[in-house]
């Protein structure tokens, strides 16, 4: 079943069980107006039973100023509903931005429907109208809302609320007779499958009613919506646009040699499957690409289309996009094709992982086409789908269960895992769940226990979906068609990869707050980003709670220090700078876990070794490259600056080796051309920097020199330099 969206894209609600009956209600669930997800939303805003409408919220609250919403959609319908409440309707006024500028539209008025001075008759033939009284009485009653992007996220807050009517209002069982009547999403899926099956729009109408209720008048429309929603839904022409899709990839591909598009037509060359990516896109994979997420809860509404969307995150935890893919349906062939043209597009480099819905034919088609890559669900997704299967089945029991699965998902060992599982069953007499007993039997692809040793990157949280679900926002609306939807794609990833250099480059400025005095700390915080520093720093943090004991040469038990049993094994080759824990923190995220790193604190080790500093994770690891502009020039001196200061204060020997070279630097510097140089002299660069060092005259320069530190030092052993 899929939830349709007025706006373009859909969710969809079909459960993974395999149960027709069965489905999951996204509502209020974050996405875009036209490109919405469909199954990882607010677990809070998830019910269960195909019996509960969702439509008519008897007790909503009025909308205040600072009020969140996911998407400017979820605010029209809260409003709505809050206004059919109270005896008016809503419509939508004016609005600021256009799907040319950057943020999309980013402001939206909704005002009473008596809003606005009289409109002026058609005619002015008195005998020809009728002697009514007019609708719109200038009514000041309205709800603001601006968009709001932070971190990555977007959100919709209420700026501005006013609830005074200067007019009667109506009783709640009229309000469905006025203007401007919204036909949730909820019930547009019913009316298209009822209007493809034949039925009229008052057929259609009346059922609709019938699952509501046996009273007619249930409805917050009526059959002139209906008769606009379909007719609307038909404006699209499927084949054409597929054509005008490919013409459009190829003058993209004329215009810019580096993008890429696979497609797969039929025998009568209508286009079936396309899959597109970017350059930077590429380039970005071949850094970033180990663990990748393959999105494909996303629906284009308007073609009857699955999309999906290849995901990732760079070494500063930003969310980037790889490629991008329409298929004609969700048929195993068609998920296979998505993959193996990914991996066409992406030069034939597999990631180690690919996290995924919890999607039983897109399990099979990577178990088939991608073997040796790790499958895992992600647990947003996870998550999102218990208040449909759980809430209504356990009622006030639900939230603790909510939190007492989560707990279980979080638990270190496979042992406890199953003991702990099998004890939350029992407790909440959920033995005989079809439910339960998919999560269960795929507890390999989301329970945290199964997927250590396996590498996420950190997207093992929720924290990432928000990222991902609006990356879209913005940029794709109502009227976007197949063959604009590439190049609106490309804007939204330009767009986001402008905002991922400039928070880089902010990133690059802050000072590190070491919150320890160990070394190790500092070592670290000068070659990870910030993003893959603040994972370092709460497992180091951390580590300090952990008692060691020697169980063997070289072999160790690190255990909690409130625990008398229990606790990981770990191994420590100093000779090999090899570390090892069963906990295989490092192997998951690639950040060394907080048993190793007490290890490494008892073995009197400073530095940590190379080879546990991922490239993936350090600071020269950037997507975006050096630029010869000024403002890049200023922002990378102004960085080096920070760190010279911060550095040489530490020490007066520090200052005074750093000040008597800066001021020969500085004198050279005013010696040389103000202007850029077209051609510069290979001659003088070769001895530019001659007269800056001179070792003769430069005060303790020895200080300065690159020494070479061991990694590990054995107590009562000298270390050779």
């Amino acid at each position: 079943m899929i939830k349709i969206s007025s706006n373009g894209l859909v969710q969809r609600r079909s459960c993974p069980c395999g149960d027709d009956q069965c489905y999951i209600n996204t509502e209020g669930e974050e996405g875009h107006s036209v490109f919405e997800s469909m199954g990882s939303g607010d677990p809070n805003n998830l019910v269960g039973g195909s019996q509960i409408c969702s439509e008519v919220a008897t007790n909503i609250l009025p909308p205040y100023v600072g009020q969140s919403f996911h998407s400017d959609e979820e605010a029209l319908e809260y409003y709505s509903n809050f206004a059919r409440n109270n005896g008016f309707s809503v419509r939508r006024e004016r609005s600021k931005g256009n799907p040319e500028h950057p943020m999309g539209v980013y402001k939206r008025e909704l005002v009473c429907h008596r809003a606005g001075p009289p409109l002026p008759r058609k005619t002015d033939d008195v005998k020809r109208q009728r002697n009514r009284k007019a609708s719109r009485c200038k009514c000041e009653a309205q709800m603001v809302i601006k968009k709001n992007i932070s971190g990555g996220v977007t959100r919709w807050l209420v700026f501005n609320f006013n609830n005074d009517h200067n007019h009667e209002l109506m009783d709640s069982s009229e309000v469905r007779y006025l203007p401007h009547r919204n036909i949730l999403a909820v019930d547009r899926d019913r009316i298209l499958a009822l209007a493809k099956s034949g039925c009229t729009e008052p057929l259609i109408l009346r059922a609709l009613e019938m699952e509501r209720g046996p009273s007619a008048g249930q409805l917050a429309y009526g059959e002139r919506d209906v008769k606009t929603f379909l007719q609307a839904s038909k404006s699209v022409n499927r084949e054409s646009d597929g054509s005008e899709l490919l013409k459009t990839c190829r003058a993209m591909k004329e215009k810019n040699p580096d993008f890429r598009y696979d497609f797969l037509s039929d025998e009568n060359n209508k286009l079936e499957h396309i899959a597109w990516s970017y350059a930077g896109s590429i380039r970005a994979f071949k850094l970033f690409g180990d663990v990748v997420v393959f999105d494909t809860t996303f629906h284009l509404k308007a073609y009857d289309r699955p999309v999906g969307v290849w995901f990732g995150v760079d070494n500063y935890g930003h969310t980037i996009f790889f490629c991008c893919v329409i298929l004609l349906d969700e048929r195993p062939e068609s998920l296979a094709w998505s993959l193996q043209a990914f991996l066409r597009l992406m030069d034939g480099k597999f990631p180690r992982t690919v996290l995924t819905d919890l999607n039983m034919k897109l399990k099979d088609a990577i178990l088939t086409n991608l073997p040796n890559v790790k499958n895992a669900f992600c647990i947003w997704h996870v998550i999102s789908k218990l208040p449909s299967w759980f809430s209504a089945l356990l009622g006030a029991e639900f939230d603790r269960f909510r939190i007492e699965f989560q707990r279980i998902c979080d638990l270190e060992t496979m042992e406890d895992f199953e003991d702990q599982w099998a004890n939350m069953i029992m407790d909440f007499g959920l033995g005989e769940d079809k439910h339960v007993s998919l999560l269960y039997s795929n507890r390999f692809y989301w329970a945290l226990p199964y997927l250590q040793g396996w590498f996420f990157g950190g997207l093992l949280t929720v924290g990432h979906s928000l990222s991902i679900h609006s990356f879209f926002k913005g940029f794709l609306h109502s009227q976007t068609r197949l063959k604009d939807f590439i190049e609106q794609v490309g804007v939204a990833v330009d767009f986001q990869n402008q905002a991922g250099e400039e928070a880089t480059t902010r990133e690059s400025q802050n000072t590190v707050n070491l919150k320890t005095c160990m070394p190790i700390e500092e070592h670290a915080s000068t070659i990870l980003t910030r993003y893959a520093f603040d994972m370092f720093q709460k497992e180091i943090m951390a580590s300090a709670q952990y008692a060691v004991y020697e169980t063997a040469p070289e072999n160790y038990l690190v255990r909690h220090h409130l625990k008398s049993d229990g606790g990981h094994f770990v191994s420590c080759i100093p000779s090999d700078e090899d570390l090892h824990c069963s906990c295989k923190g490092f192997e998951t995220n690639g950040i060394l876990c907080r048993h190793a790193l007490r290890v490494l604190s008892l073995k009197n080790c400073f530095f940590i070794p190379d080879k546990y500093l991922l490239i993936r994770w350090r600071r020269e690891s950037s997507l975006f490259p050096k630029s010869s502009s000024n403002k890049y020039r200023s922002q990378a001196l102004r960085s080096l600056a920070s760190i010279i200061i911060q550095e040489s204060a530490l020490t007066k020997d520090r200052f005074d080796y750093v000040e008597w070279h800066l001021s020969r630097l500085l004198s050279h510097v005013r010696d040389m051309p103000a202007l850029d140089v077209a051609a510069a002299s290979d001659v003088e660069q070769s001895s530019c920097f001659h007269d800056v060092v001179d070792i003769a005259t430069a005060p303790s320069i020895s200080r300065g020199r690159p020494r070479k530190v061991k990694q590990f030092v054995k107590p009562g052993k000298k270390s050779s330099s």
